[in-house]
């Protein structure tokens, strides 16, 4: 199973908000802190539920657990994005849903699903002291509080994105460089191009909102502060680094760096598929997609899109192209990515703390996260031991991951917590209008209505 989409599609954010409307929050729980009151078990079953992370890495994540508390068994269940967001929350209402579940500071929020959640502020104290928000990454705690202040999920790790991902063997039999700028990048894809290959593969078809990295990226690129401040209104999306993004898109898809296919299909399965059969040279994903640089994931994944006899590649992260041109660079972004909650009904409450905090607030199971390559530990200070990590390519890849580790450890930019569903859906439709060869509308046009259909944010705006 190949890593899904970190965002949310506005239907799923619609029907979920719905169904917690008209249940009136029916939980029993109710949200209370009654379960702060339950001690930590050491026996017991837990059912977890989550669009992330895989199937196997929860299975490893579980496996380790397990090797300290033998006795408390955690049955683990995957769902696709748009089918968990439309199972949770009438499972909750119900008293039917899981013991513990993913909970993300964007889409599935603090405040959407955070009333079905017990407050964890008490047991991340009991277990990491008075100063317990001082241990975890830069803003994760505040991400995953409710407007009340309660800590509704514990973090388990952190996501950065607006990086590429490069199939280095793909480049060296194009005799190809990693592009650094704009010039770069067309020189790069006019090479892949000669020997049959996709250059950069993304999927901009459908309500994935994945595009809406790419558009970051780019204005990074022309104006580092521009996208933030258009997200919380501070700036318009039809100002001038607006109209400047979109163009820069279009400009692409003529010289040949986005592929032609592109809104044929979503990043996943099209583009994930792409690249890892070894049919492009580059992809954008976030730092999720460090896992496929280990020996057994890459050849998983390869199998996952179709390979049947899979011999791996050498995946690279790579800066995003300085594409403006103005010596930007373009800078990442990131945040928590999710962490877990406790559902107040659950009748495993005491099951349930000793797998969250063994997950999120022990250095043993960070480290667990940090060796899955999927995460960045949501505990400062934690990092993969390579020892027991095996590569593809060890001597060229470990550098180069260590790095976007300490680079993304370091973001002062929010991924998608400071942008809302309807302006990441808004980003999108520009993207797709920009791209497709049928449309008469001038950039300028699909940037006004970019910024008609925005809602501006106030989180974590002054």
């Amino acid at each position: 199973m190949t890593k899904k989409s970190r965002y949310l599609t506005a239907a799923a954010v619609f029907v979920g908000a719905s169904a917690l409307v008209l249940s009136g929050c029916s939980s029993s729980g109710g949200g209370s802190d009654d379960g702060d009151s339950v001690p930590a078990a050491e026996s017991g079953e837990v059912t977890w539920w989550g669009y992330t992370p895989d199937t196997p890495v929860a299975e490893r994540y579980i496996a380790e657990f397990n090797k300290e508390h033998p006795d408390i068994e955690v049955t683990y269940k995957n769902f696709e994005n748009v089918d968990y967001r439309t199972t949770l929350t009438p499972a909750l209402d119900s008293g039917e849903g899981p013991d513990v579940f993913v909970l993300s500071p964007a889409g599935g929020t603090p405040d959407l699903w955070g009333p079905y959640a017990i407050d964890l502020s008490s047991l991340a104290e009991d277990q990491l002291g008075a100063d317990w928000e001082s241990k975890y990454g830069e803003g994760y705690v505040d991400q995953l509080r409710d407007s009340d202040g309660r800590l509704v999920s514990a973090p388990l790790g952190g996501m950065a994105a607006g990086y590429l991902w490069v199939d280095q063997d793909v480049l060296d039999e194009a005799g190809a460089e990693v592009p650094v700028d704009y010039d770069s990048w067309v020189d790069t894809c006019k090479a892949v191009a000669a020997i049959d290959k996709t250059c950069f593969t993304m999927g901009a078809g459908g309500a994935d909102t994945f595009p809406s990295e790419m558009f970051h990226s780019i204005a990074n690129s022309v104006d580092p502060d521009f996208f933030i401040a258009a997200a919380t209104g501070e700036a318009n999306w039809d100002d001038p680094a607006g109209v400047e993004t979109l163009q820069i898109i279009s400009d692409m898809r003529d010289d040949g760096i986005i592929a032609p296919d592109a809104l044929d299909g979503t990043q996943y399965p099209l583009a994930n598929e792409q690249f890892m059969k070894g049919d492009a040279a580059m992809v954008q994903m976030g730092f999720w997609y460090t896992q496929y640089s280990g020996a057994e994931s890459c050849k998983a994944s390869m199998e996952a899109a179709g390979v049947s006899d899979p011999t791996c590649f050498t995946q690279l992260p790579a800066a995003f192209p300085d594409v403006a041109g103005k010596g930007n660079g373009s800078e990442y972004f990131g945040e928590a990515d999710y962490g877990l909650a406790i559902n107040a009904d659950s009748p495993n409450i005491g099951a349930a703390k000793t797998f969250v905090s063994w997950m999120s607030m022990t250095e043993a199971g960070q480290q667990n996260v940090a060796n899955a390559l999927d995460l960045i530990p949501a505990l400062q200070g934690v990092a993969p031991d390579w020892s027991s990590i095996s590569l593809v390519d060890d001597a060229v890849q470990r550098p180069a991951i260590e790095q976007l580790i300490t680079d993304s450890s370091s973001t002062t930019q929010t991924r998608q917590y400071q942008t809302s569903e309807a302006t990441l859906d808004a980003i999108v439709l520009a993207i797709q209008r920009v791209l497709d060869p049928t449309s008469d509308a001038s950039i300028d046009e699909i940037a006004a209505e970019l910024q008609d259909s925005a809602e501006p944010s106030d989180v974590g705006s002054d």
